[in-house]
């Protein structure tokens, strides 16, 4: 928002106070506006309206709520989302397959809260019904996304498990790309580039680092870092 929304957004936010049977001060105005500036006046409009109509308490939203809802609703909301697109990848691709989900906070449940996405495929439907699963993997990925706690990379199905076991590593499928292709697509990168600084790492004398060059990056001949990997296909961190 620019300086000219200011007399909008404050007849708005007044408007949402108003139907809390609450008033605002000038001040808590201003302070609402800077915190909110970041968004476009329509943004924060329809954030209000939405918040109107899904809240079931009856205090003035604080601007906590408005940035839940402006970064693509609230934490109930996305992890219903992810836990849908699990379900989906497992009718749709099974445990035999390998995948990548666009949103490493997902990976992260099924690699630490399930032993895997082999393992949850075969878990899931026998072990808790698709009610269950969906409260019990929406209540973890909540507490794993206000933690941070994500897992970057291939999950590995039952034939690359297999194959991999057996050493026959070019009978290895390509992954399946769950959910936003390109954003699925920089956790998968982010993953190789995790194991591929491990490994440089691991090949160096002790004590020596591999972070400590002077040479221009435009110079050397290796991948972007994992922040840029990400940051350009929009997965937050």
């Amino acid at each position: 928002m620019k300086p000219d929304d200011f007399d909008r957004f404050d007849a708005l936010i007044q408007g949402v106070a108003d139907c809390y049977g609450q008033t605002l001060t000038a001040p808590g105005i201003v302070m609402r506006f800077k915190m909110l500036e970041q968004f476009e006046f329509a943004e924060v409009e329809k954030a209000a309206l939405s918040i109107m109509a899904t809240r079931k308490y009856t205090s003035m939203p604080t601007p906590a709520d408005f940035l839940e809802h402006l970064g693509g609703g609230s934490m109930e909301d996305r992890a219903e989302v992810e836990a849908g697109k699990v379900l989906q990848a497992i009718g749709r691709h099974g445990g035999y397959a390998s995948v990548v989900f666009d949103d490493p906070t997902t990976q992260a449940v099924i690699v630490q809260a399930y032993g895997g996405w082999a393992q949850m495929c075969a878990e899931c439907g026998v072990e808790e019904s698709e009610k269950w699963f969906r409260h019990n993997f929406t209540k973890t990925w909540a507490a794993y996304k206000r933690q941070g706690v994500q897992v970057f990379g291939v999950l590995a199905g039952i034939f690359e498990i297999q194959n991999s076991a057996n050493g026959f590593l070019e009978h290895i499928p390509q992954p399946k790309l769950v959910g936003n292709t390109e954003k699925a697509q920089a956790v998968l990168e982010a993953g190789r580039q995790m194991i591929l600084e491990a490994s440089q790492q691991a090949a160096l004398p002790a004590g020596q680092g591999i972070t400590g060059s002077n040479e221009p990056r435009g110079n050397r001949n290796v991948p972007a870092s994992i922040s840029e990997i990400l940051s350009i296909a929009g997965v937050t961190q």
